[in-house]
């Protein structure tokens, strides 16, 4: 299902100037297929987007959802607070 090849070959069509081209130079049908293929690809984009951040970040979020992760994120924060008063 992860098909960096084809990623690869996408972001060519675009940085070659192809795409451009074909829509600059295409049939109506052909701009219309092209106008839908970046939507599309911005949907998922945007869905990547936030994946990435859950998956990445799901430990953190993990521990915000209970009682000892709330109380550890407060804890840190007065004790960084105190540190920066300290230096004042």
């Amino acid at each position: 299902m992860l098909d960096i090849d084809y990623l690869k070959r996408v972001a060519h069509y675009f940085e070659s100037g192809d795409c451009k081209f074909e829509f600059e130079h295409g049939e109506e049908e052909r701009r219309l297929a092209i106008i839908d293929f970046l939507e599309h690809l911005m949907e998922l984009g945007e869905q990547a987007d936030e994946l990435a951040t859950r998956l990445i970040f799901k430990d953190a979020y993990a521990s915000m959802v209970t009682q000892e992760g709330v109380e550890q994120a407060l804890a840190d924060e007065a004790a960084e607070t105190a540190d920066t008063t300290k230096e004042d």
